[in-house]
């Protein structure tokens, strides 16, 4: 295509206006709305968001994993993954796809064409993915005992990962890597675990095995979505610290999905959120921890609420916003967060701009980008939260 899009400098992912569709009744509901992500080489990307904001399901679409449909309408996704060339994944996606994104005062994605070519655009996707395999990425799922391969032993199962990295190792090769990795991820690296099968895991062992798997391939991009989800505290920070010491080596670049922040950023540098199908904030992890930096107000919330949790307390946040209304995605127009924004509230910002126009992507600072209509969100908030304490002591 004449006017192809560019992977930014010094990144190994670059995804931009990535448009994600699920057939609801007649309807094409867009789960994913002009997403984007920036990964640099060497670097670890947060992606987070409730459960319901699309998060894990745009990456999967940027790794050829999806199963919905019709899935990507829309969108680039350029990996630069050491000397070799790029490959946009969704090159071309708009010339097969029979839907484009909306535009102007559109809500949904329209159909332009019957999509008889679709399933040519699929086979291209999987060609895709192959070469992604090839080039080094790899995939540390959700759901370990969900993934692993029921009819097949550990061993076996990573005997094979070892040999996508190194086709030309021999048997007793394919062993040392499998039992490398064993070893790697802190289980006992002999033939009795080589010999066990998914079901005879516990939690914690089916995911030390799936992170086996993923690394056994040797590769340079890696992305972990909820990698704790469903472990005990003590084997959940058994997990992190492992992959706190794979990721911390500088040489493995990737994605960390979750809704836990703690442990975000002790893995991550960067940080994208995700809110209802939207990205609404992107910028270091530093300012998670910085109480006065600017922070999207869902930011701000999330962050909060993991303070209250580890406090063991639920409820309202100091914005004095309670969580309301559900996950998951919508379509309208304005800011898609004004239920739930203490500015808004408050009249501290534009409402009439709130309502009516989706903020954009705006830069506050370096490499720090954020979509909300407030010139000035950390003075905003403050002042909201002044608010609320004036009129609590006011009933009081």
């Amino acid at each position: 295509m004449s006017d192809a899009p560019e992977p930014s400098d010094g990144a190994i992912l670059t995804a931009r206006d990535v448009w994600v569709g699920v057939q609801v009744g007649k309807i094409i509901k867009p789960i994913v709305q002009g997403g984007r992500i920036t990964v640099p080489q060497g670097g670890i990307l947060g992606l987070v968001g409730e459960s319901g904001s699309g998060k894990t399901q745009f990456v999967r679409a940027l790794m050829g994993l999806s199963s919905l449909e019709p899935g990507v309408f829309s969108g680039s996704a350029i990996y630069k993954i050491g000397d070799q060339p790029a490959v946009n994944v969704l090159d071309e996606v708009e010339l097969y796809t029979p839907f484009r994104a909306p535009e102007g005062d559109e809500l949904f994605p329209q159909r332009m064409r019957i999509g008889w070519a679709w399933p040519l655009w699929r086979r291209r996707f999987r060609k895709r993915l192959d070469l992604l395999r090839r080039l080094g990425v790899g995939f540390i799922f959700q759901n370990p005992n969900g993934a692993l391969n029921p009819f097949l032993t550990v061993g076996t199962q990573l005997k094979e990962a070892v040999l996508v990295a190194r086709p030309k190792a021999n048997g007793k090769e394919a062993e040392e890597g499998a039992l490398h990795w064993l070893d790697q991820v802190h289980l006992k690296p002999d033939q009795h675990t080589l010999g066990l099968y998914p079901h005879e895991l516990s939690g914690g062992m089916a995911q030390r095995v799936m992170i086996a798997l993923a690394l056994a391939g040797e590769p340079k991009f890696i992305v972990a979505d909820e990698p704790t989800t469903g472990l005990d505290s003590h084997i959940r920070l058994e997990i992190v610290g492992l992959l706190n010491r794979i990721m911390g080596q500088g040489a493995l670049s990737g994605i960390v999905i979750s809704h836990d922040l703690p442990m975000v950023a002790r893995l991550c540098d960067r940080l994208t959120v995700m809110y209802r199908g939207r990205v609404v904030e992107e910028g270091p992890i530093a300012a998670l921890g910085d109480p006065d930096s600017d922070s999207h107000p869902y930011t701000r919330e999330l962050k909060e609420r993991a303070e209250a949790l580890a406090r063991g307390r639920q409820g309202h946040t100091k914005g004095g916003v309670k969580k309301t209304g559900g996950t998951g995605v919508v379509v309208g127009k304005g800011c898609i967060y004004r239920s739930r924004c203490a500015i808004y509230r408050d009249g501290l910002v534009d409402k009439e701009l709130c309502n009516t126009v989706q903020p954009p992507m705006n830069t506050i600072a370096e490499r720090h980008k954020i979509a909300c209509h407030s010139e000035d969100i950390a003075s905003a908030l403050n002042e909201s939260v002044g608010l609320l304490a004036a009129a609590g002591q006011s009933n009081g």
